[in-house]
């Protein structure tokens, strides 16, 4: 039964808000943000910036105690200790505090010790670690509860994270920049900008939300992709392509690196962290380049339909939380038809090819928002349930 104090939709999204701060930097951890309201005033919030540091209840507690000016000016106002003021608050938070010892201790105990008698919950943790025992600690120790408060945008938040626990792989987004007649490339010549440097930019700011960046060898090969951030400062994303057919292999070795570069592909330039999925019977002949790549090998008796499992298994082994798919269509079009996928963005620009490549095909999806940037658009997708 919930309990029956009153709370307000503004603080739980200023605690959303606050999360989303994390994105980029938070992750394996999912983001989180948290306040604390005292007497219809926020007085100290916080999120989870990165792995390893406090999480977002510590950041917003500690604030309060530090004090930050706005407690300071209630303290002084009421004559009140940080610690009295704390013990008639509600703390707001995106997340089920955590119940276990991990890289910190857990946030229910902090809560408890710091005698705050309500807290107000987006989601549950779905975390095998916590698993509604964080609440229970809570319960438990007298503090009142307030559960699945505006949960659907709380999961929407934190759908990196509930992807990884609940589906044991990364959260997946499609990518793809489409002309005006459906075309991804145009068939002959080099590599064209689709959109412009608006929505160019707009990409490079996804990169440095999400964990990986995954290509297709043909547009490794055809394009020389840099697959970072350039036109958006932040945390760079690891590189990822496939080279199950040693495509790759054979560009490397008849393209020479020319002096004092490392190799004639940008993903083999040494500047991000890159992993190579290839035929493990080839696995020794990638030797030269494997101080540059993580070489992957892969059994070469796995059938083509299972090698997308095997490299998502492999990147939720390594605690990548987040993949972009980029390209090409076969690509694309694998996750399409396998449903590994969680979220579409395409890019759709005026320009028409006349001829080209045609970009992939989303079936069982719906456009779930639309954002136009200067006559050129971007479509979220989702799949549709079922």
């Amino acid at each position: 039964m919930q309990s029956g104090f009153p709370v307000e939709e503004k603080y739980m999204r200023r605690a959303f808000q606050l999360a989303s701060y994390g994105l980029g930097s938070a992750s394996p951890n999912p983001v989180v943000g948290c306040v604390i309201v005292y007497q219809d005033s926020i007085i100290g919030e916080g999120f989870h910036h990165q792995c390893g540091q406090p999480h977002a209840e510590v950041n917003a507690i500690n604030a309060v105690l530090r004090p930050n000016a706005v407690a300071r000016r209630l303290m002084l106002r009421s004559g009140l200790s940080a610690e009295q003021i704390l013990q008639d608050s509600t703390l707001y938070v995106s997340l089920e505090p955590c119940s276990h010892y991990g890289k910190t201790p857990p946030c229910a105990s902090l809560i408890i010790r710091s005698g705050i008698p309500r807290v107000v919950v987006s989601c549950p943790d779905p975390n095998p670690k916590v698993d509604g025992r964080g609440i229970a600690l809570l319960k438990e120790a007298g503090v009142q509860v307030r559960e699945h408060f505006l949960e659907e945008e709380g999961r929407e938040l934190g759908r990196r994270y509930f992807a990884n626990v609940e589906k044991r792989r990364p959260y997946v987004i499609l990518k793809w920049a489409r002309t005006a007649d459906g075309c991804i490339a145009a068939v002959q010549g080099e590599p064209c900008a689709i959109t412009g440097p608006l929505l160019q930019a707009l990409n490079h700011s996804y990169r440095t939300q999400e964990d990986a960046i995954l290509v297709g060898t043909g547009t490794l090969l055809s394009d020389n992709p840099r697959l970072n951030a350039r036109c958006f400062s932040g945390r760079q994303p690891v590189r990822i392509s496939l080279d199950f057919h040693g495509r790759v292999l054979e560009y490397l070795r008849s393209h020479p690196s020319p002096p004092h570069a490392s190799a004639p592909l940008h993903f083999f330039d040494g500047s991000q962290p890159s992993f190579l999925f290839v035929d493990a019977s080839l696995e020794s002949a990638y030797a030269p380049w494997k101080d540059l790549v993580k070489i992957v090998p892969v059994d070469t008796g796995i059938l083509p339909e299972d090698r997308i499992p095997v490299v998502l298994d492999f990147l939720q082994a390594e605690k990548i939380g987040s993949l972009i798919v980029e390209g090409g269509t076969a690509l694309l079009s694998s996750f399409i038809r396998q449903g590994s996928w969680d979220e579409a963005r395409v890019f759709t620009s005026p320009l028409a090819f006349g001829s080209g490549y045609h970009a992939p095909s989303l079936e069982n999806a719906a456009v779930v928002e639309t954002r136009a940037f200067a006559g050129e658009w971007v479509h979220v997708y989702k799949p549709l349930p079922g």
